[in-house]
């Protein structure tokens, strides 16, 4: 009896250790790239940018994702478009860029991309 006991106390810490462990929180992690288009670029050339960057939220590792564009104004001149993915972890960034679809993806809009600057970070709440 006080086999079955001692079994049934270690069966029942063991599954509230796991249950914890499972729903510990993670940090997010983001990945931002801000492009600025050329002067001479088109419409419809950013919008396949536009569309070739959403086009990787198919991809698993992408837990979320926005975009938008920068105004212009006194201090900003040139026409930015600012894309953002969460990530789970660093790793699935690693995934994510590495993946044949954005080893393609990088290869669209590279006529009419002046500058392209990218951040990282783990989200603070």
């Amino acid at each position: 009896m006080k086999n079955l006991f001692l079994i049934i106390t270690i069966l029942l810490a063991t599954c509230t250790f796991n249950a914890h462990a499972q729903t510990k929180p993670t940090k997010a992690f983001k990945h931002i790239v801000t492009v600025t288009f050329t002067e001479n670029a088109s419409q419809k050339e950013i919008e396949e940018v536009d569309t070739s960057f959403k086009g990787l939220t198919k991809l698993k590792v992408v837990k979320g994702y926005e975009w938008g564009i920068a105004p212009i104004t006194d201090r900003n001149k040139e026409i930015k478009h600012t894309y953002a993915f969460t990530f789970a972890s660093l790793e699935d960034l690693d995934k994510y860029a590495t993946s044949p679809e954005h080893q393609k993806h990088i290869k669209v809009g590279v006529d009419i991309t002046k500058k392209v600057e990218a951040v990282q970070y783990f989200v603070e709440k």
